[in-house]
């Protein structure tokens, strides 16, 4: 084998490992991202499976954001700092909302009612 051959097997080796290094983890690719709302419940449906909380936040004067993510039992749902149900949220309240947008839906990770 020449040394050109040898070359080439390790510049190959080395893309190889460096493609392998690029791909995330499961856990990254399914993670999706995370973004955080301010507004008002417009429903809450604890009847489906996923219960659901639909959040509606202005955006500017004129326009507004409705966000419906699903609850799932990792969902952090508190009131003046202490744990509560979902179903004790009623529609009109404040709340935030920090959501996940992953490829198989939106789900909420903390609910905080003001």
């Amino acid at each position: 084998m020449t040394w050109v051959h040898q070359a080439w097997k390790a510049l190959f080796a080395v893309a190889a490992l460096m493609m392998l290094l690029c791909i995330p983890p499961d856990s990254e690719a399914t993670s999706g991202r995370t973004y955080r709302v301010h507004g008002q419940v417009m429903a809450v449906n604890v009847a489906q499976a996923p219960p659901m909380i639909v959040v509606k936040t202005p955006l500017t004067k004129h326009n507004d954001m409705t966000v419906g993510a699903k609850v799932t039992a990792q969902t952090k749902i508190v009131r003046k700092g202490k744990r509560i149900a979902l179903r004790t949220i009623r529609v009109g309240e404040v709340v935030w909302l920090t959501y996940i947008k992953q490829r198989d839906g939106v789900f909420a990770r903390i609910i905080q009612v003001q």
